[in-house]
């Protein structure tokens, strides 16, 4: 333990010099061990997690700005009710510590089990260090959150003051907050990958961009790549943020041309609007669907595993792109100049495989129609067998890693694989999706994906709060679902989605006018909505960089007779179904 706090702030003047006021940025602090990932919980540096897991347990690491007490916690919906929390610091020289939960919006409980257990505390002249570690699943079914591979939003507080007799003060309304995080995703740095010595970077940045004062933006512009004598492989790449616009900077998307640098060199630097295609240079609209590099707000950098890397230099690789930002500007505010972009980190020392990118989704177009006051909408988009078979050759692909995206009325997301008329274990799922934290997830196993495959992203919305039809689009207020596959080896298939195009209801050149007529808030006229759309036909479409991978087809959807089935928890005593966090 520490020395009393008496000693600590009667210390030295050179002690005294490092306390850090609360509106100051306090850099990373250096953990206690190793730990696989940390986090900045807040804007100024007062509160740092870092934190490591196995298949069991996950052990905790707080370093915290306060000489009183820590909380932390795990809530679905980032508030304070419902949560799984704990509460401690070191007082007097002696730890203290405990599991609570909370039951409203008030100060939390102490559970009748204990089940998250202090390693150690410590307290020094920069604040308070708590380390402590809890079950994957403690079985207490009543007062804790099963932990999972979904997003977590974690939530924290902390108080100049130590806990009294089980009184917790009030953290204030500048001392608390919640940040989501992927606590069970696994994570690759330079030294797991091997980074080697030669690696160049090139960015592809706007150059002070002036982002219009409206909701949503999405500006392009486009790139030549660098000529290069040999084949590189791209092995990194992370976003580059104008400090002050990271919630503003939403996602970035990279795009390969459809023709060839030689053809385009006019337009190297062009920036234009690209909320729709049709707004692009005509030579450059061939260079909004095969997607080379995604990323999304609350990402990092993505390192490629150490067997892959994606190709660049050699007459098959994409030498000319676009990279499209999604500018979200809520408040529609004025004067924001924007320089953010992607850094890509190359290196000729080549790997064993070219990687690649497929995207699988709904399409993008007023066709995706969520209605309003629903508290689970199902969307989805699929790739059929017949699609998927042009382009994936017998062997078939490695997916690795993938990135899910949808807007403000997402709240699930899950990537379906299915085999045989069978359902196999999801490529990723996430039960609490948050709009502002989309990160690429690496999988905790390379999943092969075969020709006879077919693919599926399924999307659950929230519509509660709307009062009429959300359509799918562009902007922040409209929808989206899709999912970003990341594989090797590298095939011409780019894209495979699809749009419902309601029948059942009207054809395609009248379907507006009929639901624009309808009573949305009749629990009925919404429920005869989602049955038309289950016997829906879907127009299925393959996009890929050679004519043979390109397609189309036209059929219903028949959910599978054999849906994955998550295997039944046998490490509770009594197993009462899945509880999650």
């Amino acid at each position: 333990m520490s020395l009393p706090k008496v000693l600590i702030l009667a210390g030295c003047l050179v002690c005294l010099l490092h306390v850090v006021k609360a509106n100051d940025q306090i850099p990373k602090p250096t953990p206690s061990r190793h730990f696989d990932h940390y986090v900045q919980l807040d804007t100024t540096g007062q509160y740092w997690l870092f934190w490591t897991y196995n298949d069991t347990h996950v052990t905790f690491e707080t370093h915290v700005n306060t000489h009183g007490y820590v909380g932390f916690g795990i809530s679905p919906n980032g508030k304070m009710f419902p949560a799984d929390v704990i509460v401690g610091g070191v007082k007097d020289g002696q730890s203290y510590f405990k599991d609570y939960h909370t039951i409203q919006h008030a100060p939390p409980i102490v559970d009748q089990s204990q089940d998250w257990f202090l390693l150690s505390a410590s307290e020094t002249a920069s604040g308070t260090v708590l380390t402590f570690v809890r079950k994957l699943h403690t079985c207490d079914s009543n007062d804790d959150m099963v932990i999972t591979s979904d997003t977590s939003r974690i939530i924290y507080s902390y108080h100049p003051n130590d806990v009294t007799d089980d009184n917790i003060p009030y953290h204030g309304a500048t001392r608390r907050g919640t940040k989501s995080v992927m606590l069970l995703t696994s994570s690759l740095t330079a030294e797991d990958v091997g980074f080697p010595s030669d690696v160049t970077t090139f960015d592809m940045v706007h150059d002070n961009y002036h982002v219009p004062a409206v909701g949503t933006t999405y500006s392009c512009r486009s790139f030549m790549l660098p000529k290069l004598s040999s084949k590189h492989h791209m092995i990194k790449y992370e976003p580059v943020l104008t400090p002050g616009n990271e919630l503003n900077v939403h996602h970035i998307v990279v795009y390969r041309c459809d023709k060839r640098a030689s053809e385009l060199t006019q337009y190297n630097g062009t920036v234009f609007m690209c909320e729709t295609g049709a707004t692009a240079p005509e030579p450059l609209r061939g260079c909004l669907f095969a997607v080379v590099i995604a990323w999304a707000v609350g990402g990092g950098a993505f390192y490629y595993p150490p067997d892959a890397g994606y190709s660049l230099g050699t007459d098959d690789d994409p030498d000319f792109v676009v990279m499209q930002t999604h500018y979200d500007n809520p408040q529609w505010k004025s004067g924001i100049v924007d320089s953010s972009g992607i850094r890509i980190s190359m290196t000729p020392t080549l790997r064993t495989h070219d990687a690649g990118a497929l995207t699988v989704a709904m399409g993008v177009s007023k066709m995706h129609i969520i209605p309003p006051m629903e508290a689970a909408f199902v969307s989805q988009g699929f790739c059929p067998q017949q699609l998927l078979q042009k382009g994936i050759p017998p062997e078939g692909i490695r997916a690795f890693a993938l990135l899910q995206h949808s807007h403000l009325l997402g709240k699930e997301m899950v990537t379906r694989h299915f085999r045989n008329g069978r359902e196999l274990k999801p490529l990723a799922v996430d039960r609490h999706y948050d709009f502002n934290y989309q990160d690429t997830r690496y999988m905790t196993e390379e999943r092969l994906i075969y020709p006879t495959d077919s693919l599926e992203i399924k999307c659950i919305y929230d519509s509660t709060g709307k009062r009429n039809i959300t359509y799918g689009g562009y902007s922040t207020q409209e929808e989206m679902c899709e999912a970003f596959i990341l594989y090797y080896p590298r095939v011409p298939l780019d894209i495979c989605g699809s749009v419902p195009l309601y029948n059942k209801i009207a054809s395609t050149d009248h379907l507006f006018n009929v639901i624009h007529s309808w009573n949305w808030t009749d629990p009925a006229v919404r429920a005869n909505f989602k049955t038309a759309l289950d016997t829906s036909n879907f127009y299925h479409f393959a996009m890929g960089s050679t004519s043979a991978v390109n397609g189309s087809l036209m059929t219903t959807h028949q959910e599978t007779s054999y849906p994955y089935v998550e295997p039944i928890d046998t490490s509770c005593p009594v197993h009462a179904g899945p509880i999650v966090g």
